[in-house]
């Protein structure tokens, strides 16, 4: 049964296909989505079974659109929590344009299972989505793991944990410091939990998610808000990365962490999973290149990439740079502290002006500087003990930037005179992981454990929060565009890309592929939103069109 289009949702369909102006080689697909009744921002998905490439585009007026799809065999089908749809097939010449109308039946009752678009989820293996009091019984303990744990890891990282007592009281020591060299820090800072605290939370962690526990999701009892004017604009594509039969034969996945351009259009990422690997994708192909890092256990966090072409990462194991030269293949690591005095666990560089890497180093309370001139590294203890420093961004005078993770603080370093400010958040307890800087120089951040969005003035100091709408918020980084609205991604909710726009103070929702969170964003000269979602069940560098009409190439250049 066909559905009656709304007039301005069909106009808006009808004006990007006017609009786009195809990449040369490549096929589209359009046509009706068929329902009993209306059903707004229905996801189309279509896998390209030859690359591995998915890409994703939204129902606006009961019709969809997308373009600059790659040659070759698809497998479409619609998704849309409370429908189902049976999948289809079709392949598509280089140029070609083909129809293909795709239908939604209303699903009968059932539990809501782990994987399901519109619902928070915990893990890549099928789980029953509950309430957060079912999931985290209001017993003593719960309290004390919202404070001590749960604000920095997130809501979603206990649930799929099956843990013995012995396990968790391992990594209560590790976040404790404990066996851990003195300079490298605590995440759970000294005199902060008392014996008798860590004996409740431990018992409510394996009461909870013990051995014996099932495997269970948060359900968010909220659908995201549609916006099909802006929705059917929109396209996602992700591209999967291979695993390798020998290398990938233990845990059977891949963890990318972060993306990041280079000058000729590639995106690259670090591979967290053992072993480590720094990656390389060609939007304009979906060839995906691996080189293997000289410690395959040093966990290569950031990433970077400078004039030259050389990749950057900073490893949190073994307080190390290190940089590839992709001409050649070869590698070098070098320490981060070049007297050998200090340790710690590295976390996020980038390059300034003058080619100087600067890094944060989230367990040592430490900011870094490889010199250029030099080849030598030098690092600054920050003010506030505990701090975590973690995400780092630059202002167009080079000021250092960065945020203090574990202390609601949001730092800059001036490198001339090498000293720091720090600018406290105004809804406290917090924790802030990354943060940006628009063109006017201010600087935006996420609260992940409050779900606020924060601007700070420099010029005053003045910090201005914005409540994101959705329950279960965790902004992970802001980012902004070349017209300086900000970009959020928000894991805690089971996966969206956020634009808010400072000028209406308006939110709108991009959600995901795949259940997931987005460590770290970069954004190209042409609005493009390229991430990695690292919790999903399939690795891969993913990227948001927001508006496919505006599309000139499929590479990425900042």
């Amino acid at each position: 049964m066909r559905i009656r289009v709304p007039l301005a949702a069909l106009l808006v369909v009808l004006a990007a296909a006017a609009d786009a102006a195809p990449i040369a080689g490549t096929a589209s697909l359009s046509g009706a989505v068929q329902a009993p009744r209306a059903v707004p921002g229905a996801q189309i998905h279509l896998m390209n079974v030859d690359k591995n490439v998915l890409f994703m585009v939204w129902s606006s007026g009961g019709r969809y659109r997308a373009v600059n799809l790659f040659p070759g065999r698809y497998e479409v089908t619609v998704r849309k929590a409370g429908w189902a749809a049976d999948r289809q097939t079709v392949t598509l010449e280089p140029g070609e344009s083909k129809t293909l109308a795709l239908a939604l039946r209303e699903e009968t009752a059932r539990p809501v299972r782990q994987g399901e678009f519109g619902f928070t989820s915990s893990a890549n293996t099928d789980a029953r989505l509950v309430s957060y009091d079912e999931l985290y019984p209001r017993e003593p303990g719960r309290e004390l793991l919202e404070r001590q744990c749960m604000y920095c890891h997130g809501r979603n990282f206990f649930p799929n944990k099956q843990y013995p007592e012995v396990t968790w009281n391992t990594f209560i020591d590790v976040m404790l410091g404990l066996g851990a060299a003195a300079d490298r820090g605590a995440m759970i800072p000294a005199g902060t939990l008392s014996a008798q605290d860590r004996q409740t939370i431990l018992a409510y962690l394996t009461r909870h998610f013990g051995p014996g526990s099932e495997r269970r999701g948060l359900r968010m009892d909220a659908e995201f808000p549609v916006d099909e004017a802006a929705l059917g604009k929109a396209m996602y594509v992700e591209y999967y990365l291979p695993l390798d039969k020998q290398l990938d034969a233990a845990n059977q996945q891949r963890r990318t962490q972060q993306a990041h351009f280079d000058a000729d259009g590639n995106v690259w990422y670090t591979d967290r999973s053992v072993p480590n690997r720094i990656g390389r994708v060609n939007p304009r192909t979906g060839e995906v290149k691996d080189w293997m890092m000289p410690d395959p256990k040093a966990d290569p966090h950031g990433l970077a990439v400078d004039r030259d072409g050389h990749v950057w990462w900073a490893e949190t194991v073994g307080f190390h740079l290190g940089r590839l030269d992709p001409t050649t293949g070869s590698m070098i690591r070098y320490p981060m502290d070049s007297t050998g005095r200090r340790q710690g666990r590295g976390h996020s560089p980038i390059v300034d002006g003058k080619q100087n890497v600067w890094f944060t180093v989230i367990g040592g309370d430490m900011l870094g500087k490889w010199d250029r001139q030099t080849g030598k590294a030098t690092v600054w203890k920050v003010p506030t003990a505990g701090a975590a420093p973690y995400g780092i961004a630059l202002d167009k005078d080079d000021n250092v930037w960065f945020a203090e993770f574990r202390r609601c603080k949001i730092a800059r370093f001036d490198p001339r005179t090498e000293k720091f400010t720090e600018y406290e958040a105004p809804t406290r307890p917090c924790t802030i992981r990354r943060l940006g800087v628009d063109s006017t120089g201010a600087v935006w951040y996420g609260g992940f454990n409050n779900g606020k969005l924060g601007r700070l003035d420099p010029r005053t100091g003045a910090i201005k929060e914005y409540d994101i709408p959705m329950p279960f918020s965790e902004p992970y980084d802001v980012w902004p565009d070349r017209h300086d609205d900000i970009w959020i991604s928000d894991g805690g909710q089971g996966g969206a890309l956020i634009r808010f726009a400072p000028r209406t103070e308006t939110f709108t929702y991009y959600p995901t592929p795949q259940i997931t969170d987005q460590p770290k964003l970069a954004i190209t000269r042409e609005g493009a939103v390229w991430y990695t979602p690292r919790s999903s069940l399939k690795a891969a560098v993913g990227v948001l069109y927001p508006d496919v009409t505006q599309v000139t190439t499929l590479a990425a250049y900042e």
